[in-house]
């Protein structure tokens, strides 16, 4: 029995193919999870991929893509192939259907297309089932997408605390606390929410998969609305849903490490700051930059034995407390400085051995970072 006919303008259908290729799971010996799964129904062309940690579907509808549906059904295909060859395609508007079981046919113009598929019925499917209590609020695409940008990049990379590859969303009353700490820097950002969120609850989101729901966020005034289940959350907006799992284990309090009392204060222009910590990071041997801080001067250098070495000076706009001298790793500051949303930097020194603390001018700033100092023989 012929099923799943329907015709799609080419441009619609790569776009939603870029977004869900992002899940596809490129090792996996499962075929199921190495494809893209299909699915046509009454008024809308579902596209989804999985790796089990984190699903992303998006629904084209059909009043929107001036689809052309005319039988429903579905399938899975290897999503390598079917991204390529649709990419290679001349024409304007594509047809997809399936005369046969598990043989997609693809066509467009003069070119046709045969591409086996496997059944879907082991596909992932998304988890509907709701928390207890439900949890369910919306933020800002924009708000959202920035501050999984600013978190995001501290969570550590190694599996040795697997917690910590993570970022936790804390959540209470009206606000979101998102946090991330790989053991050297850490990384905090509080959201408004306008709206009350219940108990206070905490869940832990694979870093990697906020990334990539961050590249496929547009940074507009829309809305995301997350949905906690109970293992899983979901992100919706628009024609899109991305699924994570969550990662088991407590996530560390950390409120501690944070320094309340500092013995230097500064303020330097962003910019400025961004460039010379660029610069000194080009012969960084170690990733080691040294900071020097003095009366109206911020000196940085970093040198290797092999390469050369490197100096650079910036402004600073003011200054209080006492000169300090620090090193630290180069490439996380970078990852620090880009993500601080203001025109200038707050840079707090609280001692040798203790983290210095990264802030935008403003002091009500929802937004704060630590870097902790390395130690090296003349710092």
């Amino acid at each position: 029995m012929m099923t799943l006919l329907v015709q799609i303008k080419k441009a619609s259908l790569i776009h939603a193919l870029q977004h869900v290729s992002r899940a596809v799971s490129v090792n996996s010996p499962t075929s199921v999870l190495a494809g893209i799964y299909l699915e046509v129904k009454q008024d809308e062309l579902v596209l989804m991929a999985s790796d089990a940690s984190l699903t992303i579907k998006v629904a084209l509808r059909e009043a929107a893509h001036a689809l052309r549906i005319h039988r429903a059904g579905r399938i899975v295909v290897p999503a390598r192939y079917m991204n390529e060859i649709i990419r290679k395609l001349s024409a304007d508007v594509i047809t997809i259907d399936m005369d046969e079981p598990l043989i997609l046919r693809i066509t467009a113009a003069d070119s046709h297309v045969r591409l086996c598929g496997v059944g879907p019925e082991l596909f992932p499917p998304m988890d509907h089932r709701e928390a207890h209590p439900p949890i369910k609020f919306r933020i800002n695409n924009g708000v959202l997408k920035a501050s999984i940008a600013q978190v995001a990049a501290s969570a550590s990379l190694s599996d040795m605390r697997p917690v910590l590859t993570g970022v936790s969303f804390d959540y209470s009353q009206q606000s979101l606390k998102l946090m991330a700490s790989d053991g050297i820097r850490l990384a905090s950002r509080t959201i408004w929410t306008g709206t009350n969120l219940g108990p206070a609850a905490r869940i832990v989101i694979p870093a990697r998969n906020l990334h990539e729901l961050s590249k496929l966020l547009k940074n507009d005034h829309d809305e995301t609305e997350i949905a906690v289940m109970n293992n899983r959350v979901r992100f919706t907006t628009h024609e899109l849903q991305v699924e994570s799992a969550l990662l088991d284990g407590a996530f560390p309090s950390l409120s501690h490490v944070i320094p309340r009392d500092y013995l230097s204060e500064l303020f330097i222009e962003k910019t400025l700051l961004l460039r010379a910590v660029e610069c000194v990071s080009v012969f960084a041997g170690d990733r080691i930059i040294k900071l020097e801080a003095t009366e109206g001067t911020l000196a940085l250098s970093s040198r290797t034995a092999e390469i050369g070495d490197v100096q650079d000076r910036v402004p600073l706009r003011t200054m209080k407390g006492e000169a300090f001298r620090i090193s630290v790793n180069g490439r996380f500051l970078i990852d620090i400085i880009r993500g601080v949303d203001s025109e200038r930097v707050r840079l707090r020194f609280t001692g040798k051995t203790s983290p210095l603390v990264i802030l935008p001018e403003d002091e009500a700033s929802p937004m704060l970072f630590l870097i902790t100092p390395i130690r090296t023989h003349d710092s």
